[in-house]
């Protein structure tokens, strides 16, 4: 990269790492086009970026005192907010695995649910936090390792949830079709403070308080602002996510003790283990069994030769 003195740059890359000793702090990145920069840090700075996310940087070309140009950090945003969806999408890709659908029809997947939930107590709780989150909901893994840990995980996992409750309603008309959608739509919202982001790891809050309590916070808040407070539906919609986890060992500080919460439980383990058995069958050659699952009790599972 050809430096100009005191020329302010804009850089968006991803951090490879970060160096910092008695006297320096430095960040190397790579950007789009697979250039590596450093860039100089100073002691406030280092806290603000982690290794493995990308960043919208804005760095000045000054002289050190061998007389060569460094660049100098002046300022970093996170990516999302200097980048339209459409910009942010075809960045990101130069750097991460993504969603196995575009981003965009996995949100035309779930707005078209979002829009037919009848109830509107629901509907505007759902749609509130929704609006409040959807650009990042877009770009966020659903976890860190294991299953969907991919940029988009998130909606993906999300959407194909949503494909799976309809079938279950036609054959178990009682559940509540309005509660299952929003309770879904919503259920790992909270991911997004509890994950860093894809590479990431788990934020302070998410490894105090988790998403499920976090969700349930939100939910509350919420349905205050709107005067919903008191209604059954934000009740039920609050155990839901509450419950979603199935037992207290999994991290659930409720079982469940509603059949859509029920519901919401086993559809979320039934996309999460078959969803990792799926890629790892992919890898796996025909007549040959995988090695240990580790989302599944470490079982090796055998792939037909048909």
């Amino acid at each position: 990269m050809n430096l100009l003195e005191n020329k302010t740059y804009q850089i968006i890359g991803k951090v490879e790492s970060i160096n910092t000793g008695a006297h320096f702090s430095n960040t190397t990145i790579v950007t789009v086009e697979q250039e590596h920069i450093n860039i100089k840090l100073n002691d406030e700075q280092v806290p603000l970026i982690k290794l493995g996310q990308v960043y919208a940087f804005t760095a000045v070309a000054v002289v050190r005192y061998e007389d060569d140009l460094v660049l100098r950090l002046d300022r970093i945003d996170p990516v999302e907010k200097v980048l339209n969806e459409k910009e942010l999408e075809k960045v990101l890709k130069h750097f991460y695995v993504y969603a196995p659908l575009p981003v965009s029809d996995i949100k035309t997947g779930i707005e078209s649910y979002l829009k037919i939930i009848k109830n509107p107590v629901l509907a505007d709780i759902t749609n509130t936090i929704y609006k409040e989150n959807q650009k990042m909901f877009y770009m966020h893994p659903a976890a860190t390792k294991f299953h969907h840990a991919y940029v988009g995980g998130l909606s993906f996992h999300t959407l194909t949830m949503l494909k799976l409750i309809d079938p279950f309603i036609e054959v178990y008309p009682y559940l509540d079709r309005d509660l299952l959608y929003a309770g879904t739509i919503l259920h790992d919202m909270s991911k997004l403070t509890e994950i860093s982001g894809v590479d990431g790891e788990y934020t302070k809050e998410g490894l105090l308080v988790g998403h499920l309590v976090m969700q349930a916070l939100d939910i509350e808040v919420v349905a205050k602002s709107l005067g919903y407070q008191d209604r059954e539906e934000t009740l039920l919609l609050k155990h839901m996510i509450l419950a979603h986890h199935g037992q207290y060992h999994f991290g659930s500080p409720k079982k469940p003790q509603t059949g859509e919460a029920l519901l919401l439980w086993y559809i979320d383990t039934i996309d999460s283990k078959f969803s990792v058995l799926g890629d790892i069958l992919a890898e796996t050659k025909a007549g040959q069994f995988t090695g240990p699952v580790q989302v599944l009790d470490k079982m090796k599972f055998y792939k037909s030769k048909k």
